[in-house]
């Protein structure tokens, strides 16, 4: 139970991180080198390394303490937050293959979670 609260933990942080870096590269877009400037000062680019690093130490905490075999799967979780997000905050569409594969998914981690 401790390792799926720990990598839990993990996975919002990085969700949380990329979530931000799609909001900043929404507003400043890559089309050239000169984007990189401005995309790499944005406060949300900023705040999402910063919970990706977050999240990375967390993660080698895991590492350290669990299977590599039982935690890894669980990572997978990232999958489903980060397409639900997409869904809820961009307004992104899915295609019932993609609900059906979310559903698969979180199928997959419950094995391993309850394994």
């Amino acid at each position: 139970m401790i390792a799926l609260l720990i990598v839990l933990c993990n996975v919002v942080l990085l969700v949380s991180g990329q979530t931000m870096w799609k909001y900043a590269l929404n507003r400043h877009p890559l089309r050239s080198g000169a984007d990189i400037l401005p995309l790499f000062t944005d406060p949300m680019m900023l705040g999402g390394i910063a919970l990706f690093g977050i999240a990375t130490i967390i993660w080698f905490y895991a590492l350290s303490r669990f299977d590599l075999s039982r935690i890894y799967p669980l990572q997978s979780m990232a999958y489903v937050l980060g397409a639900v997000s997409g869904v809820v905050l961009f307004r992104e569409t899915m295609s019932v293959a993609q609900w059906i594969g979310i559903v698969l998914i979180l199928g997959g981690a419950f094995l391993v979670a309850k394994s």
